[in-house]
């Protein structure tokens, strides 16, 4: 009996503490996440360095990369995102007075888009400070190679080191090939629109990966403006172009990346990470959106262990 209420004032504790503390603590799971992600490079760099050698090194080989093409590619991606904000409202003032069709609603709600995107670079450093601490934690919580087993012991009941093995094996398989969906679909439909020759391709090649962390709507959203913007600047043969080119994309993702990813690696139906993506996004807002699939895979370890 004694355990039992031990376990049920721990339950109400941890209901709390995410009530009065869920900013913090979805940092603190970005963090975890982060650490998931380049567990595999650590342990590469392991066979040649020393373990805390072999962390550092690979954060800064990963974060280094990844900033020296931000550095690279945004002067380019500001000029363009600042050309696509202000080229939408000609686009609609072009349909509106070519097709006698009212776009005011959706244009506006794909500008805004396209400017919520650019500001993401431009307001980048309102969030460095929370970023720059998650990503000093997921270094942290790297140099400790043996986490889970630390973690596990302290858990009420038996098994947990192998859900917890399996839940950060599953997120850090998540976080990578989430990277490289939204980094492939941002290339080929950048280079597509590129080769069509509609404005600022790469801005919206960004924009739909970025948007990528929402399966299918993001491509979507960007396909739309992408053929919008086509239609009023290059004609009608341009937009089916673009839209033929976007269905290509979704056919690839449809068929081969979503279902490995969601489906046969992380055991979860496509419609059930957009339903765990609106849910999470509607309790926590944008980080929501980006981990509820992490999020998503713990839940569903938890219960798979609670289930016996």
């Amino acid at each position: 009996m004694g355990r039992w209420f031990l376990q049920l004032g721990l339950f109400l504790l941890a209901l709390w503490a995410i009530a009065h503390l869920y900013p913090l603590l979805l940092y603190v799971f970005l963090a975890f996440t982060l650490a998931a992600a380049l567990d595999p490079a650590v342990r590469f760099l392991n066979r040649l360095l020393p373990y805390p050698s072999a962390v550092i090194a690979a954060y800064l080989a990963v974060f280094g990369l990844l900033f020296l093409g931000a550095h690279l590619a945004s002067p380019l991606l500001l000029a363009q995102f600042r050309y696509l904000a202000d080229l939408i409202p000609e686009a609609r003032h072009w349909l509106e007075a070519n097709l006698g069709f009212a776009v005011g609603d959706l244009a506006g709600s794909l500008a805004a888009s396209a400017k919520a995107a650019g500001g993401l670079l431009v307001r980048v450093g309102e969030v460095v400070s929370e970023m720059v601490l998650a990503l000093i934690l997921a270094v942290m919580i790297s140099l400790e190679p043996h986490l889970v087993q630390r973690i596990a012991p302290y858990l009420p009941g038996q098994g947990w080191e192998r859900v917890l093995e399996d839940t950060w094996h599953r997120m850090g398989y998540w976080a990578r090939a989430q990277f490289l969906i939204a980094l492939s679909f941002a290339l080929l439909m950048g280079g597509w629109l590129f080769l069509l020759g509609v404005p600022s391709p790469f801005a919206l090649g960004l924009l739909g990966g970025l948007l990528e962390v929402i399966p299918f709507l993001g491509g979507i959203t960007t396909a739309l403006l992408a053929s919008l913007l086509a239609l009023s600047s290059k004609g009608a043969l341009t937009a089916l172009l673009v839209l033929a080119g976007y269905g290509g994309i979704a056919l690839l993702e449809g068929k081969l990346l979503i279902p490995l990813i969601y489906g046969r690696t992380l055991g979860f139906h496509p419609a059930l990470v957009l339903l765990a993506i609106f849910a999470f996004g509607k309790l926590f807002g944008l980080l929501g959106v980006f981990l509820a699939v992490p999020m998503t895979i713990l839940l569903s370890g938890l219960l798979r262990h609670w289930r016996g």
